[in-house]
């Protein structure tokens, strides 16, 4: 099962163009789990609503492509929130730090273009 960091869905969304071709045959094999996680959602209307330069994805239109796509959602839970204490500072991105400790307590693959994730010992990553 692979979880999706919040530029992925943004990309899957926006600009598909920006993912790679073994990615792309991945996503769209119906006999694979992929997860998008309340964390990305949350980072994204966060970011909207701040008013970020160059930001302009609305959430609730993001969340509508997902669900029609057949992404399965991964919610927030307590022991994903424990774990996140735990983890190593590589990463200073509460957003960041919250989607690895899903991946890690899940046991799914994180799907990420972060150069700072692959730090993370025991993390599995789509390569």
């Amino acid at each position: 099962m692979y979880l999706l960091d919040t530029h992925i869905v943004i990309w899957l969304a926006q600009e598909p163009q920006k993912l790679d071709e073994r990615l792309k045959a991945l996503l769209l094999n119906k006999n694979v789990k992929v997860y998008f996680s309340t964390v990305n959602l949350w980072e994204v209307a966060i970011k909207k609503a701040l008013g970020k330069a160059g930001f302009d994805v609305d959430v609730k239109l993001l969340y509508q492509h997902l669900i029609e796509n057949q992404y399965l959602e991964l919610p927030v839970l307590s022991r994903h929130c424990l774990l996140v204490q735990d983890l190593p500072l590589y990463h200073k991105d509460p957003f960041d730090r919250l989607i690895i400790a899903q991946a890690m307590s899940e046991n799914f693959t994180l799907i990420t273009e972060d150069t700072i994730i692959p730090q993370y010992p025991n993390l599995k990553l789509f390569k």
